[in-house]
């Protein structure tokens, strides 16, 4: 009687082990599961990222000149704008070329609305963070550049012509040889800078039109 007790004795802690091992065996087939959910689901955000088309990057080429213009970097401001075609409509426009080689940079691109309520897009220019901008308008719809206008103010001179600007002004100037805006920089001493009209730059600092300044200054115009 005592040898059989002994041995009922002796089975229980066997059987606890069973069930233990099968705890473990259990426990461990769920965390492989969850671990094979995981891959699967983090598997399709690693293909997307994989299928993702970057910007273009662009050129401007003239000659032995070539500028690279990365579209993804130029901010949209106002509603959506395609900026690759933009840009591409933009490149054909000589002022643009001017610009680009003078070392300026196109910072941004400005949807805007006209008088007929038709949407068309500003392209900034800056030279650097302390310069003025210019703008050059493009019709997406109609795949052409349009006005041309830098965004300094305005000041003539005369008794009624307000504080002079500190940093930047224009004005118009109409004579036989020009009629457009002259451009000047109070910073290098009343430098003119630029000269353009809506449709055309016609000198930009240093070199760009030079023979047109020195024209325009040996006649005194």
């Amino acid at each position: 009687m005592n040898q059989k007790a002994g041995r009922q004795a002796q089975a229980v802690p066997a059987a606890g082990r069973s069930n233990k091992v099968k705890r473990i065996f259990i426990l461990s087939l769920a965390l492989l599961l969850l671990a094979f959910g995981a891959g699967c689901t983090d598997s399709p955000e690693t293909n997307g990222a994989e299928t993702v088309t970057p910007a273009p990057v662009l050129h401007y080429e003239r000659g032995d000149v070539s500028i690279p213009i990365n579209t993804s970097e130029i901010p949209v401001r106002g509603f959506d704008a395609n900026v690759t075609e933009v840009i591409e409509i933009l490149l054909a426009d000589p002022r643009a070329g001017a610009l680009l080689e003078d070392g300026w940079k196109i910072t941004s691109v400005r949807t805007n609305f006209d008088y007929d309520l038709r949407t068309y897009v500003d392209v900034e220019f800056r030279r650097d963070e302390q310069s003025p901008s210019f703008f050059i308008e493009v019709d997406e719809q109609e795949g052409r550049t349009g006005r041309g206008f830098c965004n300094v103010s305005f000041w003539r001179g005369g008794l009624y012509a307000g504080p002079y600007p500190e940093d930047y002004h224009q004005n118009w100037t109409s004579t036989n040889r020009f009629s457009g805006y002259y451009v000047f920089d109070h910073h290098h001493n009343e430098r003119m800078m630029m000269a353009y009209n809506e449709t055309t730059i016609i000198y930009l600092y240093p070199s760009y039109g030079t023979e047109w300044f020195e024209g325009v200054k040996g006649s005194g115009e």
